[in-house]
């Protein structure tokens, strides 16, 4: 190339020179530029002709290396298949495998030697396995046959009781015509057999709980306490399916533990279509924690002075693991007061101390109710509506039920049924309920007389001559607890808790001339233990009450010192009287420095 360009460099200054003798020059450096062209083409086209050849060697050695790299990877695929052969032949496990053979102790002292072949198996592990699996095979074979026999026994054995069977059915209309031909012999001897009989068929089917305070309170009755009587109540057929459903459920869940994981899995595969959904099982939950036994027990204590009574009727609760009993009374409601004293949700409230059965006595009972995002008050409220009564913690020691300490564990039982417990309370309760129904009659005699006016002045509570009484009562109401509590001259009752939402609120009115006093008493749940709270307000020139006025607070205690010993069947009228009296000898005492005098002075 530098050649070719000197040579034009030549040119260009032998053509500016113009001569002839440039010219030739001109011709032969042509030729040699021509000749020059004609080599640099040649080498050109070598060139050409080895880049071609290079590209060639290249590829022909590409496509041996990816020959050579495709068998390596065909060796490394295959040689890592026979790996995993190796592997799973190692992993291999022969169906013989799975039977569950007897130990090799155990083979060795009971197989026969001709099986056992102790001097060959002892030191070949694969002839001991074959031998094993010998010995196996011929104690199932004696099995098989065994099996056979017990299976004719047994069917033997269900003829021979089918017939019996058929035999006693054929029995029952001779027995019935029999009874039947007998029932004037039984009412003559006033023998009720055939009542019994159901009686005593129906109290099978009760819960544990209900079936001992059943027998222990039927027991007392025949015993110790005639006014006594106890009855069953519910849905027999229903209690039946209930009990028939229990002991499926118990057979199910033995033949699911019996049963392999592959019968298990393809039942709940089965069953998988008929899931509920989330909701609808939580509601279905819900129904089964709060539905109670289709039985109850109910028991009557009959008053023997009037044709009156109190029933109970003590309703269990499977899941919930406790009893509830809804009391009832058959006492006329006569008197918008006096009607509370017998209202059926307070009568039996604090029989014992505190116990006003608002919670459950079972501690189990809030984490149940997590699950369903309910409380104790809203349990109450679904009791109350279903007439099932209050889990009273006397009625679950009734009924022999003791509960352990709180957990947190739902899926133990905590509580457990003693028989012991519920014989030594039923003499101690009944005693209490009676002696509750008493004095409830008694105070309901005594609030009915004061709502209508009709006051028994002859008592004497002064322990004197009786004095005649110038004031006179205009009104005996109940109130509220609210109404109550929010009265100033109350106030200090209930800031020592001397009273409380559960005791009973009336309000009295007692007037002479232009001075009116007002009573407020509150009744004690425990009544007759505790005596009547009255605390008293007197509109005349002025409020007056024990906050400000000796003499009202001098009245409020003479009224409230009265001993409930002595005249409990007429507590009432009796402090009635004692306020009555003091507000005469109040107004009489008082009168005379006001004027004009209103009020004559007949006893000061």
């Amino acid at each position: 190339c530098n050649e070719l360009k000197k040579l034009f460099e030549e040119i260009a200054a032998l053509k500016r020179d113009g001569s002839e003798k440039a010219k030739q020059e001109i011709n032969e450096k042509r030729i040699q530029g021509s000749l020059i062209f004609v080599a640099l083409k040649k080498l050109n086209r070598l060139d050409k002709v080895r880049l071609r050849a290079g590209r060639d060697a290249l590829h022909k050695e590409k496509h041996r290396v990816d020959s050579n790299r495709l068998q390596l990877q065909n060796l490394l695929y295959e040689a890592n298949h026979l790996k995993r052969e190796v592997q799973r032949c190692y992993q291999f496990k022969s169906q013989d495998e799975e039977i569950d053979l007897v130990s090799e102790e155990e083979f060795y002292a009971n197989a026969p030697e001709n099986i056992s072949r102790p001097e060959k198996t002892v030191n070949d592990e694969h002839a001991r396995r074959l031998a094993r699996l010998e010995w196996e095979l011929c104690q199932r074979k004696e099995l098989s046959v065994l099996c056979k026999e017990l299976t004719l026994a047994k069917e033997n054995s269900s003829k021979e009781i089918a017939l019996k069977t058929e035999r006693l059915n054929s029995l029952t209309p001779c027995l019935e015509a029999l009874l039947k031909a007998t029932r004037p012999l039984q009412s003559a001897l006033d023998m009720e057999i055939e009542k019994d009989w159901e009686v005593q068929k129906c109290a099978r089917l009760l819960p544990r709980p209900l079936y001992l305070v059943y027998i222990n309170l039927s027991a007392f009755g025949d015993a110790c306490e005639k006014n006594l009587s106890t009855s069953i109540e519910g849905d027999e057929e229903e209690a039946r399916q209930l009990e028939a459903e229990e002991k499926l459920d118990l057979q199910d869940d033995d033949d699911n533990q019996e049963s392999d994981n592959e019968d298990n899995e393809a039942e709940n595969r089965k069953k998988h279509h008929k899931r509920l959904s989330k909701s609808d099982s939580l509601d279905i939950k819900k129904n089964k924690l709060l539905k109670p036994h289709p039985l109850s027990v109910k028991f009557t204590l009959n008053n023997k002075s009037a044709d009156v009574s109190i029933s109970g009727n003590l309703f269990y609760f499977p899941q919930l693991g406790f009893v509830t009993i809804r009391p009832y009374t058959n006492v006329e409601n006569v008197g918008v007061a006096a009607s509370d004293v017998i209202c059926p949700n307070k009568i039996l409230d604090s029989l014992f101390e505190n116990d006003f059965g608002e919670i459950s006595p079972n501690p189990k009972t809030q984490y149940q109710l997590l699950e369903f995002s309910l409380d104790q008050n809203q349990l109450m409220a679904i009791f109350d509506s279903g007439n099932y009564g209050k889990p009273y913690k006397w009625a679950q020691k009734l009924c022999g039920l003791e509960f352990l300490s709180s957990s947190t564990s739902e899926n133990t039982e905590n509580h457990t049924v003693n028989r012991e417990t519920s014989q030594t309370t039923v003499p101690d309760i009944v005693k209490l309920i009676k002696q509750r129904f008493h004095s409830r009659l008694s105070l309901f005699r005594q609030i009915y007389a004061l709502e209508n006016k009709n006051i028994d002045f002859s008592i004497d509570v002064i322990e004197s001559a009786p004095i005649r009484i110038s004031s006179s009562l205009v009104q005996w109401s109940s109130v509220s607890w609210e109404e109550y509590s929010s009265t100033a001259t109350t106030q200090r009752f209930v800031e020592e808790n001397l009273v409380n939402v559960h005791d009973l609120f009336y309000r009295a009115v007692i007037t002479r001339g232009s001075a009116k006093l007002e009573c407020l008493i509150s009744i004690s749940s425990n009544f007759p233990h505790d005596v009547p709270l009255w605390a008293l307000c007197l509109s005349w020139n002025g409020r007056h009450d024990a906050l400000n006025n000796a003499a009202i607070r001098e009245m409020e205690f003479w009224t409230n010192s009265l001993q409930m010993t002595k005249n409990t069947p007429t507590i009432l009228p009796a402090q009635l009287k004692r306020t009555m009296s003091s507000l005469d000898i109040f107004l009489e005492t008082e009168g005379p420095l006001y004027s004009p005098a209103e009020f004559t002075q007949d006893k000061t």
